[in-house]
């Protein structure tokens, strides 16, 4: 027999050098789900998730974990992507302005 369901607060996948290359998670404040994405530094690179507000969101990190780009649908169900620079300095286009 085997077992449908794993249930756990934390699921870490390793590679074979016993590196966390992705963690599957809930945020222990806000209790929401995310899967974040390691590169081998163990910088994390790609965030997958439901925010502390209830939007579903992508974010996009560079190679020093600096936030680059995020995608995400606000409360009112309207995309939003936002690009930032070295200095986080961000840009933020709706689908308002499309």
């Amino acid at each position: 027999m085997v077992d449908k369901v794993i249930r756990t607060e934390r699921l870490e996948l390793v590679d074979r050098r016993g590196r966390i290359r992705a963690v599957l998670a809930c945020d222990t404040d806000s209790e929401a789900p995310s899967c974040a994405f390691l590169d081998a530094d163990g910088q994390t690179r790609l965030i997958v998730g439901i925010s502390w507000n209830g939007m579903p969101q992508i974010q996009l990190s560079a190679q020093d974990g600096t936030a680059r780009v995020a995608l995400a649908v606000r409360p009112e169900g309207m995309g939003m992507v936002v690009l930032m620079d070295d200095q986080q300095r961000s840009k933020t286009i709706t689908t308002n302005d499309a």
